[in-house]
């Protein structure tokens, strides 16, 4: 095959999902041709995804070497650099962007990059310049709120979400806005008004899961025990993935050391998923935590055929059986 006609097949693959094949067809282009820029570039893009920086970032680096002047480029190897924390260097990628070309999200990309340096007040004249290049647009409205929020300017990013929410251009969904709302008032301190905020965020249109997610992270570190069940009844009732509402639940019963209520869960999340590994070590464990050490052994057995780590199956089992042993002599 051609190179022109491998890059077709690998569009082709990568639109039908088919990471794996997209991969050698794009990995066979750049045995014939070491330098395609489109090839380098899907690479990247994949790898990005993936969240494997690294690996994206090699071949940017090969990229770059031959298409240094190509503005893709440039903006690949600074937000890998930036996903990879290398600020620094990510800021003379985007430095070197926008000295040929002032683009909104670069702009951003580089506020936050100083935002992350702790240089707010530069990274605020960065964030305003990209606001005045499109004021229409909402994430830099939302950038700026965040690094007033880390200068503890409270206040003043308040008042930039309440415009966000009022205006017609706002371009970001509501429960968000709510969600960054609530993360405020923590910082603040004022733990009662962070509440407010996140239960309006849930019960807005769209809310998705890791806005629960995070309003139960900051409820158990308060010890807010009554409002994680109020936040457990709304996620059950949210219309999201069942295993996820699960899954906290099964989390907070452990926490709470109630284990009779973390087996349940279990029984149910197997149910949902019966060749998931992770819920027979959990159901294992939970029965560990109740002495009940011959089942804990049983649920190890049931997941034997879906591991391939055998030596971590046989240390857990042996490590049960020890336990039950010490709890006899005891």
């Amino acid at each position: 095959m051609s190179v022109e006609e491998l890059l077709k097949e690998a569009v082709k693959s990568y639109m039908e999902e088919k990471i794996y094949d997209t991969v050698m067809y794009l990995e066979t282009v750049l045995e014939i041709e070491e330098g395609n820029l489109k090839a380098l570039t899907m690479l990247s893009r994949i790898y990005t995804d993936m969240g494997l920086y690294d690996d994206a970032l090699k071949y940017s680096e090969i990229s770059y070497k031959k298409y240094s002047d190509n503005l893709e480029v440039l903006f690949d190897m600074g937000y890998l650099n930036q996903a990879l924390g290398k600020r620094k260097k990510a800021l003379s990628f985007y430095e070197e962007y926008v000295r040929r070309e002032e683009n909104y999200h670069v702009l951003l990309n580089m506020g936050l990059c100083h935002m992350e340096m702790r240089h707010y007040k530069k990274a605020l004249s960065i964030i305003d310049k990209a606001i005045i290049k499109n004021t229409s647009n909402s994430e830099g409205y939302m950038d700026k709120a965040e690094c007033l929020v880390r200068m503890k300017e409270f206040d003043k990013a308040m008042k930039i979400y309440e415009e966000r929410l009022q205006s017609k251009e706002n371009n970001i969904d509501e429960y968000y806005i709510y969600m960054r709302m609530g993360d405020l008032e923590n910082t603040r301190g004022d733990i009662e008004e962070a509440i407010k905020y996140y239960n309006i965020a849930i019960n807005s249109e769209n809310a998705q899961d890791f806005v629960y997610e995070n309003f139960y992270e900051m409820l158990l570190k308060e010890n807010k025990r009554d409002e994680i069940e109020l936040l457990l009844i709304n996620f059950e009732n949210s219309g999201i993935e069942k295993e996820k509402v699960l899954n906290m639940e099964g989390r907070y019963a452990s926490y709470i050391k109630d284990f009779k209520r973390a087996e349940k869960v279990c029984d149910k999340l197997l149910m949902l998923d019966p060749e998931n590994l992770m819920h027979y070590f959990n159901s294992a464990y939970v029965r560990e935590m109740q002495e009940k050490f011959e089942e804990a052994v049983e649920f190890l057995e049931k997941g034997k055929k879906y591991i391939t780590d055998e030596e971590f199956l046989k240390n857990t089992e042996k490590r049960i059986r020890n336990l039950k042993k010490s709890k006899k002599k005891k």
